[in-house]
């Protein structure tokens, strides 16, 4: 605990740096002189390890290198593990590996990462509840795998994450019901430019800091070393948003390549178990590149626009989420009749818990206490011209809406066939006004994907990566756009 000299001399330090950063912005000058300055919360750092190569023992020196590193510098890591991998260290008694996690956090990354059918090619079908269960079938077992090894429980994993650009909202949405609060990687395709991170299909997702994304990947030391200017610059970028998130494959310290493409590119190049190691690098460039990572760390504990955390904490900061009732009615309409878009105030509402609230305020029910949400399965289909619709046949639609499934794409009320956002707007204005009867105006039924979700609008892993030349993407970056509804923002 910090006496009150270590808290007095931290505040001074902290007004000390604050006062030369408004100083070497020229605000504080004339009449502004007198202005209070704006003070930003410290970006939230984390640092993410994608632990992933089982093709050879070696690789896993590099776990143990990194880990003990972060335990001297007071960090926490996550280290998202394939489960194949956790089971080969207890194949190879690496001991060593599983002491210097104790101190970190554990996630998963699939069972067998790239291994055909891997999870975007187990997922992507038309039967939502055959590609659940198949790649619940492997998930499962993966956290097994990884707690057995690593002296967890399965429900202690803290992150997810999915290798490549695998980004199967099949899995996200199993990752949830499995209690894995947080979702790590998915890169620009999850981030909508104002938000380090957002809730999607019931996730809290930490997108990954990318070198495209104005970000730092770690393994640029690897190609790029100490590169000061780089860094400062990237940073700079950085420290203006809430939340970044810093990754590498920890095999790469050791490794000039991924086993992937030896192993895995297209088809199943080589036997089971029978895998083509990677070449390695020199030791030196290893330990050179051990040497930045450690100076990278520090940079980030002394930066005071920087809060290094963890999964762990984040979680136990997150505020309970506040229940809609009859009184928000008029403020939430009047928030997606401006903007068909997740709600931010007065609380933090996806456009998903604006349906159940109309849905279940319709049925009678007091209020509507966040939780699971939906979003579809294909494109919502609104109405081309005005129709009315009365409150009662509302009503009873209302009634025989399942909320445990994705959402209809389109609604039958009365004589007519109505969007799902129609029906929200309708149910809506029904709860505020009480009127008998409404008009329903035709309007964008899934939002503006390109605004919200810039990275999806084109996003399609078909013909990428390692996947085999039969997989054809047929449903799963769509059904990714699909699921809208469910994004928001903590």
């Amino acid at each position: 605990m910090k006496d009150a000299n270590q808290v007095e001399a931290q505040r001074i330090a902290g007004a000390c740096v604050l006062t030369l950063a408004v100083l070497a912005t020229g605000i504080a000058s004339g009449a502004d002189a007198a202005a209070e300055p704006v003070v930003h919360r410290p970006t939230k750092a984390l640092l993410f390890f994608d632990t992933e190569e089982y093709t050879t023992n070696r690789t896993s020196d590099a776990i143990v290198d990194i880990a003990r590193m972060l335990t001297e510098e007071g960090v926490r890591g996550h280290f998202a593990f394939v489960g194949y991998l956790a089971k080969k260290l207890v194949d190879w008694r690496r001991i060593d590996v599983i002491d210097a996690l104790k101190p970190h956090l554990i996630g998963t990354q699939t069972l067998y990462h790239s291994l055909h059918p891997n999870i975007n090619e187990k997922s992507d079908i038309a039967d939502f509840d055959e590609a659940y269960r198949r790649v619940a079938a492997d998930e499962w077992l993966s956290a097994g795998m990884i707690a057995a090894a690593l002296g967890r429980e399965a429900n202690e994993l803290i992150c997810s994450v999915m290798p490549g650009p695998s980004h199967s909202y099949v899995a996200l949405y199993l990752y949830a019901d499995m209690g894995i609060p947080f979702f790590g990687g998915g890169g620009s395709s999850f981030r909508d430019g104002r938000h380090g991170e957002i809730w999607y299909c019931n996730q809290r997702h930490l997108p990954y800091s990318a070198e495209g994304d104005r970000g730092i990947h770690l393994e640029c030391f690897l190609r790029k070393g100490w590169d000061e200017r780089f860094i400062a610059s990237r940073l700079d970028d950085l420290a203006e948003r809430d939340t970044v998130t810093f990754y590498m494959h920890p095999h790469m310290a050791i490794c000039a390549a991924h086993p992937d493409g030896f192993n895995w590119s297209k088809r199943n190049m080589t036997p089971y178990g029978k895998w083509v190691t990677p070449p390695f690098r020199d030791p030196m460039v290893t330990a050179e590149f051990y040497v930045h990572l450690r100076r990278f760390v520090r940079r980030l504990k002394s930066d005071p626009r920087f809060e290094l955390t963890d999964c762990e904490r984040l979680l136990a900061e997150q505020k309970p989420r506040r229940a809609i009732t009859r009184a928000e009615v008029p403020a939430l309409r009047a928030a997606l009749l401006n903007r068909l878009a997740p709600v931010e105030a007065p609380a933090s509402w996806c456009v998903a818990d604006a349906f159940q609230t109309a849905v279940r305020l319709l049925r009678g029910e007091p209020e509507y206490r966040p939780g699971k949400v939906y979003g579809f399965l294909s494109r919502p289909v609104g109405v081309s011209v005005p129709v009315r619709v009365s409150a009662d046949d509302l009503r009873r639609v209302a009634a025989r809406i399942d909320l445990t499934r994705f959402l209809p794409t389109s609604i039958a009320v009365g004589d007519v066939r109505i969007g799902p956002a129609d029906f929200m707007f309708a149910a809506l204005e029904t709860l505020e006004s009480g009127a008998a009867e409404v008009m329903v105006e035709p309007r964008e039924q899934l939002g503006d994907l390109k605004t919200l979700m810039p990275g999806l609008v084109d996003f399609t892993t078909r013909g990428k990566w390692q996947y085999m030349n039969s997989y054809r993407d047929e449903y799963l970056s769509e059904r990714l756009r699909c699921q809208l509804w469910t994004l928001r923002y903590e």
